[in-house]
């Protein structure tokens, strides 16, 4: 399902545990000015809102081509207590390319050719572990 709405509206759209994965591609960095920060979609304000909507787990699949967003985002959801998997600072490096299973995207495919690094990992969390 693709939605154009508002992220900070999550919960008003879905019940708890009505989504069970997120993607997020290529959002805007916000990079600017520090107080904008806020406003990226890896926020813990956003990631709350995620939980909120995925019930008792759930997981987020996010790609990059912005250094300093991924960074920022990856203390983001180590402060919110996500568990980190497949983290890749340059998904297309290497003699074979992109993984077979990488669903390329718009973005990915013109910043890749201007061999920009993509910059890609895999969040997850279950409260019923804790």
């Amino acid at each position: 399902m693709f939605i154009i709405s508002d992220a900070s509206k999550l919960m008003e759209i879905f019940a708890p545990g009505e989504i069970a994965r997120i993607y997020i591609n290529f959002c805007d960095p916000w990079p600017v000015r520090i107080k904008w920060r806020k406003r990226r979609l890896t926020h813990v304000n956003f990631l709350k809102i995620y939980r909120a909507v995925m019930g008792d787990r759930g997981e987020i699949f996010f790609k990059t081509d912005n250094r300093e967003l991924f960074d920022f985002s990856l203390g983001q959801f180590a402060q919110e207590g996500w568990r980190l998997d497949n983290v890749s600072f340059d998904l297309h490096a290497g003699a074979d390319g992109p993984p077979p299973w990488n669903i390329m995207t718009e973005y990915e495919e013109k910043f890749s050719s201007q061999g920009m690094p993509i910059y890609r990992l895999e969040a997850y969390f279950d409260s019923r572990e804790l």
